[in-house]
């Protein structure tokens, strides 16, 4: 009797976990569950899983550990990697690490669904291949006395099976569709020694099947051959059935389509995605005609080639999304800051007494209108850094950081901002809390975010923040409260975008939602991390490490301000 797959998920987040249980339970597949990196690799060491899911950033040992151990495991298991950002450049890195596969936060089930079974197939294609080789061998023993043939049919597969890997490897190392579909039709006719071929895609509008590459076919032969309805002739049958069809040279002849490239004979197999056939391969006219193996081996390879031009065309669209967003956010902004400016200024001459004189109650009205101003561009500004931060382009300035400095500037940052000189805001720096290379302005960013959020649940009774050394090298900047503090069930959700946690306090507060997920793609990009400790009652405090020197910097050295002749000192 077949066992269920067997299926580990790791994440740091006790609800996604039981979302991936919840979901197994009505798929029928074993879920095991991993809270963190080190878990799932003992786990990954010990037993034996169909397929492995895990988010990139975990605490200790990170998702591409655990994917480098999954491979080192078992090179045939499946990995699909977690993002919690709809940029796409961790997930792409994961990818080229060997990933099969990756899913952003928040994700449709159905869709994690397909891409898990497709993982699973995948694995058990592989497994299928090595029986068919392990038959092989068993039959090389049964039939000793023709060795000479065995050790060919043998050397043959061989080739063939060390043939699909190398291409398979070659075709999934691309996300540029325009790039991928040219790669795939080439080796699958190089692979069935044929003279030319075709490969359609379904029209996801119409259902039609259009031709959009064809290799060894003059281009005015393709034009004749450009589209197919499912069901009409050998390609549409194959469409349809979603199984590969031999066509042999009398076949051939009669066909609506094959005649117009002069092909003899063809092996047509389908492109399969999913349970649905997104494509077709055509590779015609090889010496001899097609026989079965040919035909399941192209079909092993059209399984891998199915997954490659998913992966390509899908990125290909969240790029084409994500450039059309930041066009969106850059237009709206300019339109929004300009009219912007013209009040700011108005407003700062009206309350100018230089200028106008007026009646205190005017006067006060026209400072909670500067005040509103001042929030609506900092709203703007916010949506702009988190449009930046999803294309991994938000620091860029980086330099030797004095804690001290970026301590006393988001406290006068923040002064100015909300215009409030009687501030309770103690400032608590260690004596030996050393200086770092980073962007001080995006620090100095953090701890305003940071700042801000304490006095709004403070509840008047003051903050505090303060820098001191790490254990790990580095510096850890804090910012302490003593509010009413955030229930457990509350945590997972301060760090994710647009969510705000549902009390009446913080709908008075306000805001956009992206100020604490702002803060932590800043720390991330440092290489940092970012956390909370909270106790309803009695306050919270918000931690952040950066370490010594940022981990996106690719240089060698950075500038010191501390110099004044312009020097650089080595990071």
């Amino acid at each position: 009797m077949a066992t269920s797959p067997r299926v580990l998920v790791v994440d740091d987040e006790a609800d996604v976990l039981q979302i991936f249980l919840d979901l197994f339970e009505t798929t029928g597949h074993e879920g095991v569950t991993a809270a963190n990196g080190e878990e799932a690799i003992a786990l990954i060491q010990r037993e034996s899983f169909d397929l492995v899911v895990t988010d990139i950033n975990l605490p200790g040992q990170d998702g591409l550990a655990v994917l480098r151990a999954a491979r080192e495991a078992d090179p045939d298991l499946a990995v699909i990697v977690i993002t919690g950002f709809a940029s796409t450049s961790t997930a792409i890195e994961a990818l080229r690490s060997g990933a099969y596969d990756y899913l952003t936060k928040p994700f449709d089930l159905w869709d994690v669904a397909q891409v898990i079974e497709r993982g699973i197939e995948r694995k058990r294609l592989a497994l299928e291949n090595r029986r068919l080789l392990s038959d092989l061998e068993l039959a090389n023993e049964e039939l000793r006395g023709h060795e000479e043939i065995l050790r060919e049919k043998v050397a043959v597969a061989t080739r063939r099976m060390a043939s699909l890997y190398e291409v398979g490897r070659e075709i999934t190392a691309s996300l540029d569709v325009k790039r991928t579909l040219p790669l795939v039709l080439a080796k699958a006719v190089e692979l069935m020694e044929g003279r030319a071929g075709l490969l359609f895609l379904r029209d996801a509008e119409t259902g039609v099947f259009a031709c959009e590459v064809a290799h060894g076919i003059p281009d005015e032969r393709v034009a004749q051959a450009l589209r197919f309805a499912e069901g009409a002739g050998a390609s549409g049958r194959v469409a349809a059935e979603g199984a590969p069809r031999i066509v042999t040279t009398e076949e051939a002849a009669a066909d609506g389509m094959l005649p117009l490239i002069d092909a003899e004979n063809a092996l047509i197999v389908p492109l399969v995605s999913g349970e649905r056939t997104v494509g077709v391969i055509d590779v015609v006219d090889r010496p001899g005609g097609f026989l079965p193996e040919h035909a399941e081996l192209l079909t092993l390879f059209a399984a891998q080639a199915a997954n490659a031009i998913t992966n390509a065309q899908a990125y290909q669209k969240a790029r084409e999304l994500d450039r059309m967003k930041s066009e969106f956010v850059a237009v709206v902004s300019h339109e929004v800051r300009t009219p912007l400016t013209s009040i700011k200024g108005s407003l700062e001459l009206l309350t100018d007494p230089k200028y106008f004189e007026m009646p205190a109650q005017s006067r006060d009205l026209l400072n909670i209108c500067q005040a509103n101003a001042e929030r609506l561009a900092q709203l703007i500004n916010d949506i702009l850094d988190f449009s930046k931060l999803e294309s991994s382009r938000l620091s860029s300035h980086f330099t030797a950081v004095n804690p001290a400095h970026v301590l006393s500037e988001a406290i006068e940052q923040l002064q100015t901002t909300v215009g409030g000189e009687g501030l309770q805001i103690a400032n608590e720096i260690h004596p030996a809390a050393p200086s770092v290379v980073a962007d001080e302005k995006r620090l100095v960013q953090v701890l305003t975010n940071l700042l801000s959020n304490a006095l709004k649940f403070s509840g008047g009774k003051g903050v505090t923040v303060g820098a001191r050394p790490a254990d790990e090298g580095g510096i850890v900047f804090f910012v302490s409260d003593q509010g009413h503090g955030i229930a457990e069930a509350d945590l997972p959700k301060l760090f994710q975008k647009f969510r705000q946690i549902d009390s009446s306090t913080t709908r008075r507060a306000g805001g956009t939602g992206l100020g604490l997920v702002i803060s932590k793609g800043i720390v991330e990009e440092h290489g940092g991390r970012i956390w909370v400790e909270s106790e309803v009652g009695k306050g919270s405090t918000f931690s952040f490490w950066i370490p010594a020197r940022a981990a996106c910097l690719d240089s060698a050295t950075v500038e010191d301000p501390a110099l004044t002749d312009g020097t650089e000192i080595a990071a």
